[in-house]
């Protein structure tokens, strides 16, 4: 540990104010020698590095100085992690230490994306991300978002901080991470920070050339780590401390080999709690933390907050202090066991790698249950690997924890798993970097790189790919160099061309607008054909399942089809290349259930005979009731062995797939686009395109179903602002809501006696007196809180172009004056205008807008005196019948609502083919980006219209 900071060190006065980024003790600097050693490189300087040091050396906080040095300079930050939970945790830290310091305040600068969502903080959904001060994301994700628009080709106010980038070498994942770092290198940027803690010498000199950085490496720990292998009758023990490796010392006396005995001798000992088991199967962490369970008594009852559905096993064990924590657990059961973990409410966890992915709790000691994972390929069951196995181990042991040093403990059955044990816990050993560009992984690689513009022919694709880390170890290795790299190339661009997402002349390819939106979703090309033919096939029939005022729909029909097709498309199979998603096999396991709708729904199923697919079947069935609104419980019970959060996995992949293919519909069948341009199966067809167009903004919606796993009419309760603790409404709390028929805006902010006593009914008022008036304040400022928001941020936009008054009249205008102001606005943009209403001219709409010689748009405006009220239906619709009376029954309509359109209307309009709803808020979002060169006018036109609503997290993310 140093007491002081180098000098030169590079912290300015402002960064060093701020709390908790300079450590403290005994009222001096208290940091780390890789820290002091990084701040003497350069990172608060500017200085590119690459640090590598093991786990709990305080790698994050050098992330930090990092960002923080950027943004006082005025650059942006960006800070990629390898998963979306580290991401979330990330994200609540950034805001903690820079909200209020270097950002006054604006949480649309920071922003947090995911597979999940990509949401500022202020929980706000955007479609511009990169616009941000600092960006917490994952690889992929950031990749995706890089690529839409084209990656940039200056980054140069941009600094990286790469967590975890050993991740380069994944075979995985490492050919999504090696892509987005060689498109950062070409494009340059501000500053980059690489952090690993399980590089070798030979890799961390290897990536630090290859990325031109300065190389940190301190292989000394900052806390002491004991690790033992105990066998039968021998027990080897090695001590990892500051400036110290030991040498393996040798026990030969009786200690226990079993998991749960070796558990109950280091819970004996305060430092050494909490304690994780690590588990290789999900079904040991429930097994063993119910056996552990039976023989300690209870501690205290743990009461979880009011909404949360925690299961009744898991609350058992968590009131003797036990927990599991594994890809099964729900979203609320995850964030639920680490909030007490971090609380040191839980002394023993029961985990799989879930816990291992770099997030920081205070745990004292590990044992591993299991080291070996079983290996379908071999059919045996197979040692983990060096660096798996030390980041494991490094949980514990860490800085911040009480204990003085950490204990890791596992066992093996004989000899030679003992020796295979024991270089495991070698800590001085670190295993060779994979290589994650393979050539027979190429297919999503090509198409990013010409989708992103960074090349126009083979050969420059090739060179392309020569340039990365992965093709320079393998011309090290292979003494036929790279020559089997340019023939698979070769394939993949002739499969590209063949699915219409490339074009070959003489001398260059260009990606098609299919191939540039497949680009964006991060889908395969055939996912999308595959798409193209089914919704060609049924179109007709899915657009008749929509509901309208006077019928419900069929809509749960429509979303079973659209799951079905899903889990059936070649992303779960090999076609177009390897799967990029799984079905959990206990979806499968038990064969086919029973399921009425794929009974009644065969002929419209895009994959037959679904019979043949047990897990897509089921998997539907399983989505489609929890998007109804079924409980926990009666989830749990459609197929079993299926937990929640298996669901919601499935969910997430499902939801991610569909939304994708909502953006690639609305792309390639917009009016717009050249018949020629269209995607083959779509050309010469325009009653296809018309039909399949329709559908774009329902599938997404479905995909938000499906994520939330809710019934449509509720969807918007999600984004309500309790301004308490938790700040959203659960799942629970609004289905609850929904069964006290509070599901309306009109209902829920009313304050009439029967409403208020349904409100409480809806959440237990019992349990929680305040809630219910929460909820009902909440409502009420739905859409105030929503308008303020953007008119200060639109406002500060405007007024570099000396706007303000524009929209500051646009957002407070109503009736006659909000007409003046929508003209002022689109003058603004230079977007060309008449007025199709006027003395004598009764019952006309209100505009015909022309965006640059593409197809007219009719636009009636509606406004509200009330900031709390909302355009209804009726009013909404009004522009169809209206359009017609002066002969334009052919031209789109666009009904623009001021302050905002009641929530259940959008699901309506979306069966009437040609009418788009818009919020203010969110056409002065476009309207700003047309003017400040972020948004094409064509893609506002096609944003314009798509049937449904249009939203500004939709809009087309900014062409670079």
């Amino acid at each position: 540990m140093k007491s002081d900071l180098p000098s030169g060190h590079g912290l300015a006065a402002n960064v060093r104010a701020i709390p908790g980024l300079v450590p403290v003790e005994n009222s001096s600097t208290s940091i780390t020698d890789v820290q002091f050693d990084a701040l003497a490189a350069g990172v608060a300087r500017g200085e590119n590095v690459l640090v590598s040091a093991p786990t709990s050396t305080g790698k994050t906080l050098i992330g930090w100085w990092t960002i923080a040095s950027s943004r006082a300079a005025g650059g942006r930050a960006v800070y990629l992690v390898s998963h979306r939970t580290l991401a979330k945790q990330k994200f609540e830290e950034a805001q903690r230490l820079f909200l209020d310091t270097l950002l006054d305040g604006d949480r649309s600068q920071i922003v947090c994306a995911t597979g999940d969502a990509v949401e500022d903080a202020s929980s706000r959904k955007t479609s511009a991300p990169l616009a941000a001060s600092i960006v917490i994301a994952t690889y992929e994700k950031y990749l995706g978002c890089l690529s839409t628009g084209g990656p940039p080709r200056d980054l140069s106010d941009v600094t990286f901080v790469c967590d975890e980038v050993q991740l380069i070498g994944d075979k995985t994942r490492g050919k999504t991470v090696e892509l987005l770092l060689t498109l950062l290198k070409r494009a340059g940027w501000r500053q980059f920070l690489g952090l690993s803690a399980v590089l070798s010498d030979k890799d961390a000199s290897d990536l630090a050339s290859w990325l031109s950085l300065r190389l940190v490496r301190n292989p000394a720990r900052e806390k002491a780590l004991e690790l033992t292998c105990r066998t039968a009758n021998t027990a080897y023990s090695i001590l990892f401390a500051p400036s110290y490796d030991g040498e393996w010392q040798v026990d030969h006396s009786h200690q226990t080999i079993e998991t749960l005995g070796i558990v109950r001798e280091l819970l004996c000992n305060a430092d050494q709690k909490p304690v994780i088991v690590f588990c290789m199967k999900v079904d040991e962490t429930f097994e063993l933390a119910a056996s552990l369970a039976a023989q300690l008594p209870l501690s205290a009852p743990v009461v979880p907050s009011p909404g949360l559905e925690i299961g009744p096993e898991l609350l058992n064990l968590l009131s003797k202090r036990i927990a599991y924590h594994n890809a099964e657990l729900s979203e609320e059961e995850r964030l639920f066991i680490e909030h007490l973990l971090s609380a040191g409410a839980i002394d023993t966890v029961f985990a799989t790698s879930t816990l291992a992915a770099g997030v920081n709790f205070p745990l004292g000691s590990a044992v591993f249950a299991a080291w070996k994972r079983w290996n379908s390929d071999r059919r045996e069951r197979v040692a983990i690997g060096a660096a798996e196995f030390q980041n494991m181990a490094g949980r514990v042991g860490r800085m911040g924890q009480v204990s003085s040093q950490g204990r890791v403990i596992a066992t093996a059955d004989n000899a030679q798993d003992a020796k295979l044990l024991r270089s495991l816990m070698n800590l001085g050993f670190q295993e060779d970097l994979g290589i994650g560009i393979k050539p027979a992984e190429f297919g999503p690689l090509v198409l990013q790189i010409f989708a992103g513009n960074l090349c126009s022919s083979r050969d420059e694709a090739f060179g392309l790919l020569a340039s990365t880390l992965s093709a320079a170890r393998e011309a090290d290795r292979n003494v036929a160099g790279l020559a089997h790299w340019r023939s698979a190339l070769d394939v993949e661009i002739d499969r590209l061309i063949g699915t219409g997402c490339l074009l070959e002349g003489r001398s260059k390819i260009v990606v098609t607008t299919l191939g540039l939106s497949v680009a964006r979703s991060g889908l395969k090309p055939e996912t999308a054909i595959y798409f193209f033919e089914g919704l060609a096939n049924a179109a007709d029939s899915l657009i008749a399942m929509l509901p309208t005022p006077e019928d419900t729909g069929q809509e749960d029909d429509f979303l079973f089809i659209m799951a079905h097709a899903a889990l059936a498309s070649p992303e779960f199979r090999r076609e177009g290349g390897v799967p990029t998603r799984g079905i959990h096999w206990r979806i499968g396991n038990p064969g086919i259930i029973s399921n009425p709708y794929a009974q009644r729904l065969d002929r419209l199923l895009f994959e037959q005979p679904w019979l043949a697919d047990v897990s897509a079947a089921n998997g539907a069935l399983l989505l489609t009731k929890w998007s109804a609104g079924c409980s926990r419980d009666q989830a749990e019970e459609i197929i079993p062995s299926v937990r929640v959060g298996t669901t919601q996995a499935l969910a997430r992949d499902i939801a991610w797939i569909l939304t994708g293919i909502s953006e690639i519909v609305g792309a390639v069948t917009a009016p717009a686009l050249a018949d020629e341009s269209k995607p083959e199966l779509l050309r010469s067809n325009a009653e296809h395109v018309v039909a399949i167009r329709q559908l774009a903004r329902a599938m997404r919606r479905q995909a938000a179903r499906i994520s939330a796993g809710l019934p449509s009419e509720t969807l918007w309760l999600m984004s309500l602002d309790l301004q308490q603790s938790p700040r959203r409404l659960s799942r629970k709390q609004i289905l609850a809501l929904r069964r006290e028929g509070m599901a309306r805006a009109i209902n829920l902010m009313s304050g009439a006696p029967e409403s208020d006593q349904a409100r409480r009914r809806a959440l237990d008022a019992i349990t929680n007196p305040q809630l219910a008036n929460a909820v009902r304040s909440a409502a009420r400022r739905w859409k105030i809180e929503d308008r303020a928001y953007c008119k200060r941020l639109h406002g500060k936009r405007a007024s570099q172009f000396g706007a303000f008054a524009a929209i500051e009249a646009f957002y407070e205008a109503r009736n006659d004056a909000f007409e003046v102001a929508f003209e002022g606005l689109l003058s603004f943009a230079a977007i060309d205008f008449q007025r199709l209403d006027g003395r004598g001219k009764i019952g006309h709409p209100d505009y015909l807008v022309n965006i640059d010689g593409l197809p007219g748009l009719v636009f009636e405006l509606k406004s509200k005196a009330s900031n709390e009220d909302v355009v209804s239906y009726n009013h909404a619709t009004e522009v169809l019948a209206a359009s017609e009376i002066i002969g334009m029954r052919d031209n789109f309509c666009i009904t623009l609502c001021n302050p905002g359109i009641e929530p259940s209307v959008p699901a309506l309009i979306e069966a009437c083919g040609r009418l788009c709803v818009v919020d203010a808020c969110d056409f002065a979002e476009a309207i700003l980006r047309v003017r400040e060169g972020r948004l094409t006018r064509a893609d506002l036109h096609n944003w314009l219209t798509t049937p449904g609503i249009a939203l500004r997290e939709d809009l087309p993310s900014p062409p670079r």
